[in-house]
């Protein structure tokens, strides 16, 4: 039995292998003498890399084959009965079937072809278009001829070509664009079962009706249907309105006519001595005279009843030191002397208030901005730079907020130790310890401050004049624009950067330069009754009474409410966004 096991099993090898020689002498005699297989026949595939939204990867013939003839190509590709291959179901209908399998794009001839005289496009760095699927080329000069019956067949990306704009269409049954860069509106609204998912440019729809069109078009290609209001040049003029002037960089220029903006006679019941120059018996009043007036725009006259209108049913606090306190003065004048029968101030004269306007506006004493705390027995004072100013609780709902701190900090003589958390510090690097309290203030006003309702300011440094500048018997500002302070520079750049990092937003109300500028108007000797004739008998020293710190009223903090004035107005003015609206 195992005999005839071994005879079936040799008798099949033998049978397998005489098929096996019989099959291979019949292919090598078959009516073609060329072993060509289909995979022969298909081009070299060049497989698109750029990175284009909407694309996919689509193959082209190789570059390099297109300008071949037709003896070059057969002798590089041999030739086959088998059908020519086209790459992504292109279909021919004029190509010899003994030319090589291998289909040049010179060689694709189709019924409009004859009568053009376009030549086919060297593919070098080709830009490809956003359109894919069924989609007719361009008939651009720069483009190869594809007749209407031939492009229904096309599903291939079509490319854009050298200095041609991309367009955003995608997938649909879209008829060509007329030129490189633009489509007229005719063929849009002709093409009334027009679907596309993806946008349009709107210079590519011009005039024409969107809602036959089921397009999603951004907003800042839009061309605007409302007419320019002033010029043709959008952009700029956008640009323009979007930048905004910096109102505290500027010159000093004399204005009698315009300056002061009061008669403090009106308001000189509830001023304090040390803005009292006129009562103390200073006779020039050129210092009152003159006006801020910026670079490179025009800052906003200020209207007194606009501003009461501005303030209307609001709570205004000023919070800070006694130069702080002088910039309430002012304003508490400025407001008052347009309507004394509407306003009061009663005394100690921080509130100013108007029960026909529903406003008050108050001064609330805080010359460091955290806490001082004085030990009533010893008289020692302890800097706690974590721990804000205990007044803050009456800060809290106000609807226009002005801070300012910096004079107190330069003298170290005001407090004995610093403190954070828990530690005392007998001494502390100065700007390091300034640094702290504004971030202190800072977590405050991000932790407190309603920003739907409150507005918050930060006076910056006023400068002060002893040294070389010493501002006793001054009359005249400083007209050299160059001139400089340097004291209390490294404290301003500590508030400079501590603001724009605030997740509230704080208006830094910057009058360090324009204040460096006016030694002429400082209170001076005027800031005490009687100084003069103290000084002329002797008795006093102009060194020991010229207070070359605070500021008369009428005088320089006029300026700051000004200018407080001209921010309201220009944060208030609607502004054209980019689809030319106002906001």
């Amino acid at each position: 039995m195992s005999n005839f096991s071994t005879i079936i099993e040799r008798w099949w090898l033998v049978t397998f292998a005489s098929f096996m020689v019989i099959l291979f002498l019949f292919l090598n005699n078959g009516p073609s003498s060329t072993n060509t297989t289909v995979l022969q026949n298909l081009p070299r595939p060049l497989t698109t890399s750029i990175d284009f939204p909407n694309t996919v990867n689509v193959q082209y013939p190789n570059p390099q084959n297109f300008n071949l003839n037709s003896e070059q190509a057969t002798s590089r590709f041999p030739t086959s009965n088998l059908p020519s291959c086209i790459p992504l179901n292109l279909t021919s209908t004029n190509v010899e079937p003994e030319k090589s399998s291998q289909v040049t794009m010179s060689e694709l001839k189709f019924p409009e072809a004859e009568k053009s005289s376009t030549q086919v496009p060297q593919w070098q760095n080709p830009k490809p278009s956003y359109f894919i699927g069924n989609v007719e080329p361009e008939k651009s000069a720069q483009q190869f001829p594809v007749s209407n019956s031939e492009t229904s067949r096309l599903n291939v990306q079509v490319p854009q070509w050298q200095n041609s704009k991309p367009s955003y269409s995608s997938t649909g049954n879209v008829e060509p664009e007329k030129s490189a860069q633009q489509v007229p509106v005719s063929n849009w609204e002709s093409s009334r079962s027009l679907t596309l998912n993806n946008q349009i440019p709107r210079t590519e729809l011009q005039n024409s009706d969107p809602s036959r069109l089921n397009v999603q078009v951004p907003k800042t290609k839009l061309q605007s249907s409302e007419p320019s209001i002033e010029g043709d040049n959008v952009e700029e003029e956008i640009a323009m309105e979007e930048t905004k002037c910096d109102i505290f960089d500027g010159k000093w220029v004399y204005d009698p006519q315009t300056s002061p903006m009061y008669d403090p006679t009106i308001c000189d019941s509830f001023l304090s001595d040390t803005v009292s120059c006129r009562r103390h018996g200073r006779s020039d009043r050129e210092y009152e005279k003159w006006r801020w007036e910026a670079k490179d725009c025009k800052i906003p006259r200020f209207n007194v009843h606009d501003m009461l209108e501005r303030l209307r049913g609001k709570r205004v606090i000023l919070v800070g030191d006694s130069i702080n306190h002088s910039q309430w003065e002012s304003l508490a004048c400025l407001l008052y002397s347009s309507i004394p029968n509407q306003s009061s101030v009663p005394r100690p004269g921080w509130t100013f208030k108007s029960e026909a306007y529903d406003l008050s506006v108050e001064f609330h004493w805080s010359n460091f901005l955290v806490e001082l705390e004085v030990n009533r027995t010893t008289g020692k004072s302890i800097l706690k730079l974590d721990r804000v100013s205990p007044g803050a609780r009456k800060w809290v709902g106000a609807d226009i907020m002005v801070f300012n701190t910096g004079h107190w900090w330069a003298n170290r003589k005001r407090w004995d130790w610093f403190q954070y958390k828990r530690k005392v510090f007998e001494d502390m690097k100065l700007e390091t310890a300034f640094r702290v309290a504004m971030k202190t203030w800072a977590r405050w006003i991000e932790t407190n401050v309603d920003t739907s309702k409150t507005i918050v300011f930060f006076r910056g440094f006023s400068a002060f004049h002893f040294g070389k500048h010493w501002c006793y018997r001054e009359t005249m500002p400083i007209m050299d624009e160059s001139y400089e302070l340097k004291f209390g520079k490294s404290l301003k750049e500590i508030v400079e950067r501590t603001i724009p990092a605030m997740k509230t937003p704080v208006k830094y109300l910057n009058i360090t330069k324009l204040t460096q500028y006016r030694v002429d108007a400082h209170s001076s000797i005027y800031k005490t009754p009687n100084a003069k004739q103290l000084i002329a008998s002797g008795r006093e020293k102009p060194q020991m009474l010229a207070d070359c710190s605070h500021w008369c009223v009428p005088g320089v903090p006029d300026t700051w409410n000004h200018l407080l004035y001209a921010s309201m107005v220009l944060d208030s003015r609607p502004r054209r966004t980019a689809s030319h609206k106002l906001i």
